[in-house]
């Protein structure tokens, strides 16, 4: 064997010992920390208000002093991109004005009017069990819990409950934002509209994020839910139409392939159960099987099933095990005696793996892996998972539906009125001989003529005019011109594309 692809394959299939004999310990600390800040945030809570507005005057200074000796240069914020969920290196802050916005706690509840208000960069595994103890739920709920909610605002966030509420930012009710002169401004549906529809998907190129108001609703104790395996492509589609359509029996519905005509279709609803509910199963807990090998294990035998989740544990079903990107690092992640023994503290934290890679492992991960999320009308479901089985050959494939309403914003139905679609989302290693980016190229146009959308989390090779006919910049370029944006934010392509997220 040549030297190189000895090289090669060690890094690629013997990752796992560093992984399990480093970041591990390693992810211990951070957890122990998390716990710590939990403890300090609890002491602190009652005069987060004050805290907030002190944090935001410190990023209004930080603007102004860049204004008056760095005019020329445009702003990003300071997070590192080793800190953030994407695998892809954000190498565009290097060149950009760096503002530091530190802003990561829950403000405060608002059970009159049911929305919680957060800092943006407060993680959805901080956030979700704070609300469920106080008696509520977000409506759109992701399912790992690294997330932030910063980052579903300004990227694209949806789940399985998607179908009924949406993408997550519209669930949103009020944005505060620091613009590029150093006012802030607040915007909803009441006051400066235009601004609040165009926040969504802007990452960050209008101005600096600082608080978001969110809907809630009354949380339940469990999710009952329901698996219906199907082997038949057409009948996949056809039945998830068919569930997508029944809102008043459904509050989640999911549907993971395990091949191109084989898959298990899960709807599921929010209750309370009674004393008698039975078939509860606590899927959150560590030792328990990954998510998606019990749903895989139910195709097999062929099962439909019924049984009961807590709610927290439904949320955050595919954490652990990262949806399915964790088999791939290590690959005896999901055995009984590593589960029993170390998956108290799965998965490794992202962010170190990230942190940790080098530059040979990041090229070897571009020529060996792919991720990515695509929006496409429901009704494409059968063209587009039989174009990425001959493309890429990629399963289990994650299919969540959501319906998308017509707007001025950047992401938008593409009808005069609400319409459903899906994201169909593809992580792991192809199983083609010949993939390489223009491959990918081809699926994103392949996308862009099916009036769908592209999640922007690893970058895109669209160029920019496909881009701007993928998502509409009408009012976007307009709100940039009210902002005084030109000179001091970049444009969404412009931290999106290849050559700056790679």
């Amino acid at each position: 064997m040549h030297s190189d692809t000895l090289t090669e394959y060690v890094l690629v299939n013997y990752r796992w010992v560093f992984v399990v004999f480093f970041l591990l310990p390693c992810t211990v600390l951070g957890k122990m920390w998390a716990v710590f800040e939990k403890k300090s945030w609890s002491r602190r809570r009652r005069s987060t208000g004050l805290d907030h507005e002190k944090k935001v005057e410190n990023i209004q200074c930080e603007v102004r002093h860049k204004n008056l000796h760095a005019p020329g240069r445009v702003m990003c914020t300071a997070r590192p991109s080793w800190r953030s969920m994407t695998i892809a290196e954000m190498t565009y802050k290097k060149r950009m004005f760096n503002i530091n916005v530190h802003l990561d706690e829950m403000i405060s509840i608002d059970s009159h009017n049911r929305t919680v208000r957060v800092e943006p960069s407060i993680t959805v595994g901080q956030l979700i069990p704070i609300l469920i103890q106080s008696g509520w739920t977000v409506p759109v709920a992701l399912e790992l819990e690294d997330l932030t909610i910063g980052g579903l605002v300004m990227g694209i966030g949806l789940e399985s409950s998607s179908f009924k509420f949406g993408l997550f930012h519209k669930t949103c009710t009020r944005y505060e934002l620091v613009t590029a002169d150093g006012d802030l401004i607040t915007c909803s549906e009441s006051e400066n509209p235009d601004v609040f529809r165009c926040i969504p998907f802007s990452y960050g190129t209008l101005g600096f994020l600082t608080a978001i108001d969110i809907r809630i609703i009354p949380a339940k104790k469990y999710v009952r839910l329901q698996y219906r395996p199907i082997r038949s492509l057409e009948k996949i589609q056809s039945s998830l139409i068919a569930e997508t359509i029944d809102v008043e029996n459904n509050d989640f519905i999911e549907l993971l392939m395990f091949g191109k005509n084989e898959g298990v279709l899960m709807t599921g609803q929010m209750t309370d159960g009674d004393q008698n509910t039975k078939n509860v199963n606590k899927i959150g807990r560590f030792y328990k099987p990954w998510f998606f090998k019990h749903v895989e294990s139910l195709l097999l035998s062929q099962k439909h099933t019924e049984e009961y989740i807590p709610l927290k544990d439904y949320y955050f079903r595919h954490n652990n095990s990262l949806f399915w990107e964790v088999q791939d690092i290590i690959p005896s992640g999901n055995h009984p005696l590593f589960r029993y023994l170390l998956g108290w503290i799965m998965p490794a934290k992202v962010a170190l793996l990230k942190l940790t890679q080098t530059d040979t492992i990041k090229q070897l991960y571009d020529k060996h892996h792919f991720i990515d999320d695509f929006i496409l009308p429901i009704s494409n479901l059968k063209e587009s998972v039989e174009k990425f089985h001959e493309h890429l050959n990629i399963y289990p494939i994650w299919v969540c539906p959501t319906v998308l309403s017509p707007s001025n914003g950047l992401v938008h139905s593409h009808a005069p009125v609400d319409k459903m679609y899906i994201d169909i989302g593809l992580y792991g290693e192809p199983k083609v001989s010949n993939f390489n980016s223009s491959i990918v190229k081809n699926l994103e146009l392949f996308v862009l003529k099916l009036k769908g959308f592209k999640m922007m989390y690893v970058g895109t090779y669209l160029n920019e005019y496909e881009f701007k006919k993928m998502f509409n910049h009408y009012l976007y370029q307009s709100i940039r011109i009210q902002l005084n944006c030109k000179h001091n934010f970049p444009e969404v392509y412009d931290k999106v594309n290849k050559k700056v997220r790679r």
